[in-house]
């Protein structure tokens, strides 16, 4: 039997399994560590992890075997062994052995991928003999390995200080390839597929009786007979789409689950005390965003470690739903951005010079926060080449994390907001606001000249007539008085390079549709409303990839293709 065939549900069990291990590993060490202090603890629940852990490497090693990745097999068949001796108490387990279960999970995960690239195992076979050697496990062997008192001899193996610090490493944050889907969402799918052909034999039944009977054959007649099967017809695609969208749906939990250990690794590195808490796990969205969420946050999560967390403190990592959109939220109980080192910073950097460095300094000093902060953010916070490390570290240093925040989010259409200080005590909190799903948006259609394009409405606050008189001209940039407040006004002609025709310069009203992008807003002038529609959104062509101001392409419902805008990127 060709057991190749069942890889996938093989991968995708070892990567559940692994992080079910990585989960009570760390909460065991937790545990330990509450017992080494003196602190009461729950024995039941110490036992019960090492339940856990055995069940886990029981699953693996068996799964591991069918499949004749015989190293992978060993490996889990020693672990399973040692977690039933500690929680037989025939074997006794320490911080430091902890280190190295760790690092072998870390192999585990390491073989995973190979198998996943290509299709073969890890050679895994002094991490199993290491662990045999530590715990004194009679482990039998299930392939032909090397004898234990060699394994002080083999270079490859690392000593406990030369463990590395767990990343989310480039594979870790590639597409999710699959997603698990409640029975009872692909049971409505199957419902409303069986209700689309009844409606299919509907309609066709409809046109074959007024085709066979000539005396019905004329417009009203059949428009009449026709029409309602058509609005069933949309109900029921309007149903497909929202089921199709929530069968995309990914729980943030299954990104979140990667952020323990790495937070767990990097307070070890740098002797810190740090507790990760987590929350609103189950909050899902779509796999399209969820795909592209694992990098941007572990930047986050690193600047709290390196930049927020001074010895001791907590970090927390919530999602939750606001309105149309979820909320991804990184808050630390650390010092906070110390903004005037930022502007510091820049200047050493020859980011920015010193008459700037001195006008935000100043402006810093006599200014509320609410005017300053947003300049900072926007010229310094989010820049490349700025950090305020003044070397290179493993987490941090180059200046790069937050500005790949910053891509992340424009490229998604979301936007992000800071608050640092949080309170008197200090803190940060980084909100980064995303749309709950990519695939299927909502639109406002726009004519500008004869082209017809999309804006999200995501970003979208109303359309506005503007009187000419309304409008004034302020260092080059046209600005109109809007509910008593100066708002720009942007021409889509000039930026999107549209030559004008039929311009009637006698017109006393601009139209313009008002659009907001964290605390900014603007007026974006176009020529007319055309509607609103839902559209499912398509990559851009390859002509117009990397192109400024526009984040997709969709085809309207007689053909035409239209370009999305990035409306937000004019800001």
């Amino acid at each position: 039997m060709d057991i190749n065939k069942f890889k996938d549900i093989f991968i995708s069990e070892v990567e559940d399994n692994l992080q079910k291990i990585n989960e009570n590993l760390l909460l065991g060490e937790k545990l330990l560590k509450q017992k080494q202090a003196g602190d009461q603890v729950d024995e039941k629940k110490y036992r019960e992890v090492f339940d856990s852990l055995m069940r886990s490497a029981h699953t693996l090693k068996s799964s591991s075997a069918t499949m004749g990745y015989t190293k992978m097999a060993f490996l889990t068949h020693v672990l399973e062994d040692v977690f039933d001796n500690v929680r037989n108490g025939i074997s006794k387990i320490s911080v430091d052995t902890f280190e190295v279960i760790f690092e072998s999970v870390d192999m585990l995960s390491e073989s995973l991928r190979n198998i996943k690239d290509n299709n073969i195992e890890s050679d895994l076979e002094s991490y199993s003999l290491r662990i045999k050697e530590l715990f004194g496990t009679k482990t039998d062997e299930m392939v032909k390995v090397k004898k234990v008192q060699d394994i002080k001899k083999d270079e490859s193996i690392k000593k406990e200080t030369d463990i590395p610090v767990y990343k989310i490493k480039s594979n870790e944050t590639e597409n999710i390839s699959h997603v698990k889907v409640p029975i009872k969402r692909l049971d409505s799918l199957m419902d409303l597929s069986e209700e689309l052909l009844a409606e299919k034999m509907r309609l066709n039944s409809i046109l074959d009786s007024k085709i066979e009977n000539s005396s019905f054959l004329n417009k009203e007649d059949i428009l009449s007979s026709l029409k309602p099967a058509v609005e069933h017809l949309n109900l029921l695609i309007s149903n497909l789409q929202y089921s199709v969208m929530q069968s995309r749906l990914v729980p943030a939990g299954q990104i979140f689950a990667r952020f323990p250990r790495m937070i767990r690794d990097l307070a070890n590195k740098s002797n810190k005390e740090i507790d990760l808490i987590i929350t609103g796990e189950d909050i899902e969205m779509d796999r399209s965003i969820i795909d592209k969420l694992a990098e941007p946050l572990g930047h986050l999560l690193r600047n709290a470690v390196d930049h927020g967390i001074q010895e001791k403190g907590i970090i927390r990592l919530e999602a939750k739903h606001s309105k149309d959109h979820a909320s991804i939220i990184i808050e630390d109980n650390g010092f906070g951005i110390r903004w005037k080192e930022l502007v510091n910073a820049a200047l050493k950097r020859e980011i920015i010079n010193a008459e700037k460095s001195n006008e935000y300094l100043s402006s810093i000093e006599m200014n509320p926060q609410s005017i300053w902060q947003p300049i900072l953010e926007k010229d310094l916070l989010y820049n490349p080449r700025l950090s305020t490390n003044d070397s290179v570290t493993e987490t941090s240093g180059r200046g790069v994390g937050t500005s790949v925040i910053k891509e992340f989010v424009d490229q998604i259409g979301g936007d992000i907001e800071v608050v640092s200080p949080v309170n008197n005590n200090g803190g940060t909190r980084f909100t980064l606001n995303l749309p709950l799903t990519l695939a299927i948006i909502k639109v406002l259609l726009v004519k500008i000249n004869n082209s017809t394009f999309a804006i999200p409405f995501s970003s979208i606050i109303r359309s506005v007539y503007i009187d000419n008189s309304d409008i004034k001209s302020v260092a080059e940039t046209d600005m109109a008085v809007i509910d008593g407040n100066d708002i720009p006004l942007i021409s889509l002609k000039k930026i999107l390079s549209i030559s004008v025709e039929n311009s009637n310069t006698q017109d006393k009203k601009r139209l313009a549709v008002l659009i907001e992008k964290g605390n900014e807003t603007a007026g974006l002038i176009i020529d007319k409303l055309i509607g609103e529609e839902e559209i499912i959104v398509r990559p851009l062509p390859s002509v117009l990839k990397g192109a400024k101001g526009f984040s997709g392409s969709t085809i309207l419902g007689d053909g035409d293709t239209i370009l999305i805008l990035d409306a937000t990127s004019f800001l």
